[in-house]
């Protein structure tokens, strides 16, 4: 299989030139980015800083208000998910009770025999 090679025609292998190039266009982008931002800046910077400035000052209480509330909303769905938890389990115990006096009622039929039901029930 051949090698390929990626060094230099002096033989220094080249990666001091990649840095140096790679460094170039980061520059010439970020230099290219400040241009463009201060050209399409829709206010002088002082009157910008300014508003920056007030906006960072109502940073603490928006942030406050979003804890408030989605502690707010993470309680209202544990009191969701616990009232639904706790109607299951109503349902599951009454099912319970309703399959254990089913089976107690035909326990009983089985150890009375056929001759003891009432002649006002019906089969």
């Amino acid at each position: 299989m051949a090698k390929i090679s990626y060094e230099a025609e002096d033989g220094s292998g080249g990666n001091g030139a990649a840095l140096g190039s790679w460094i170039c266009g980061l520059a010439i982008g970020a230099i290219g980015g400040v241009t463009v931002a201060l050209l399409t800046a829709p206010k002088p910077g002082k009157e910008l800083r300014g508003e920056i400035k007030e906006q960072a000052k109502t940073v603490p209480a928006k942030v406050s208000n979003l804890l408030d509330d989605t502690l707010d909303l993470y309680a209202s769905g544990l009191n969701y998910c616990q009232l639904i938890l706790e109607e299951q389990t109503m349902r599951v115990k009454r099912a319970v009770a309703a399959g254990q006096l089913a089976a107690a009622k035909k326990r009983e039929e089985l150890e009375m025999g056929p001759a003891s039901s009432l002649p006002f029930q019906h089969r």
